[in-house]
């Protein structure tokens, strides 16, 4: 006799297995024995190779998160890299075994005064001394570290890197940045190239601008980089997209802070693919305290040159902590509101002023101010 049980009431380890039962994680229901490493994006099950080379269960291939955005700008350059397999856009180090550290870059470097994106999925159990995900300038040797094992990414001031231990390196300076990550996982690049900064998202979750400072001269090319020194890791870009530095770019990026807003905006035929465009800035961010002041400071910019505004003009306001782009925005909008009114209250405290005097003054100009002050 088979019993049944619905998948509802299935373990968590029954449910996993079930090859058709793929569903997006939520962090709040899924606890794990480390705080500092991540959850995967999904609840896909992943083949080990090992394990299903000689079982005949079918295993569906995990697409998650892969149907964002079918734009792909750029691939892997074969080429430029040794002891891997580039098929498309998919990356396999070490396919045999690893004897040092593999670094892989794209085919084209990232255009100045564009803003780029590209998101990579890892496909494998990530583990040895490192890998890494970021950037480099075409001044980094691809091969030097091929026979020794190293975090090659941020190793010197020509390179940038996040490291699949939560940890950020430039100029071989580490930093804590974000969580531990590993199979599963979807790892987003976001570099401006007009601004020269560059921010990571683990799960379409910002954590904040990791550096500053990458050169935008034209002598100079960026491409993006990733190492591994895990034997058999596999990552597969799943997609890549650049922009101009427009207007409607920075229009989007601080209409997508407001839901309600960007849902009204969705709604007008004429800028619903330009929503559809940009959906990677519709991604939240990172509510880490005082990380918002410290990686956006050109948007407080906004707000400190008002603030100076204001002094010069006599006007004495509270100062206000900025937490949030919203809250630049908003603040505005109040002080915009205040200053209206107290503009309103002096020309109508000028205008009662005005009457009261109204005995020295001559007949014309009592009309003139009496009908522009009503008016």
């Amino acid at each position: 006799m088979r019993h049944f049980v619905a998948v509802e009431q299935m373990p968590n380890s029954f449910a996993m297995a079930c090859p058709t039962r793929c569903m997006l994680v939520n962090p709040t229901e899924r606890k794990t024995a480390d705080e500092n490493t991540s959850v995967p994006f999904c609840n896909c099950e992943y083949p080990v190779g090992m394990r299903w080379r000689h079982s005949t269960k079918k295993t569906v291939k995990c697409k998650c998160g892969e149907d964002a955005s079918t734009r792909i700008d750029w691939s892997w350059d074969a080429e430029s890299t040794s002891e891997t397999v580039v098929s498309g856009t998919e990356v396999i180090f070490h396919p045999v075994y690893s004897q040092g550290t593999s670094v892989v870059r794209g085919n084209e470097p990232l255009m100045r005064g564009r803003h780029h994106y590209w998101e990579i999925k890892i496909l494998s159990t990530l583990s040895g001394t490192d890998i890494m995900f970021g950037i480099g300038t075409d001044k980094v040797d691809l091969r030097r570290h091929r026979f020794a094992f190293a975090s090659v990414l941020g190793l010197d001031d020509q390179s940038w890197g996040y490291s699949y231990r939560g940890l950020a390196q430039h100029n071989g300076q580490l930093k804590y940045y974000g969580k531990k990550f590993s199979q599963g996982r979807i790892i987003g690049i976001y570099v401006d190239m007009h601004r020269g900064t560059i921010e990571y998202f683990l799960n379409r979750r910002s954590l904040g601008r990791a550096y500053e400072g990458i050169p935008r001269e034209k002598e100079v090319r960026v491409y993006p980089m990733v190492s591994s020194t895990s034997a058999k890791s596999s990552i597969k870009l799943i997609n890549a997209a650049s922009f101009e530095d427009s207007l409607r770019f920075s229009c989007m990026k601080v209409i997508s802070k407001y839901p309600k807003l960007l849902e009204q905006v969705n709604g007008i035929p004429g800028l619903k693919q330009t929503v559809q465009e940009l959906w990677f800035l519709q991604f939240k961010e990172s509510k880490r305290s005082g990380e918002f002041a410290r990686n956006n400071l050109h948007l407080a910019d906004e707000a400190v040159l008002y603030g100076k505004k204001q002094k010069q003009c006599g006007q004495t306001t509270n100062e206000l902590e900025i937490n949030s782009e919203a809250e630049i925005y908003d603040n505005l909008l109040k002080k915009e509101d205040v200053t209206n009114d107290s503009e309103r209250s002096s020309s109508e405290s000028s205008c009662h002023s005005n009457s009261d005097n109204s005995d020295t003054d001559d007949l014309p100009v009592m009309v003139m101010k009496d009908y522009f002050c009503n008016h």
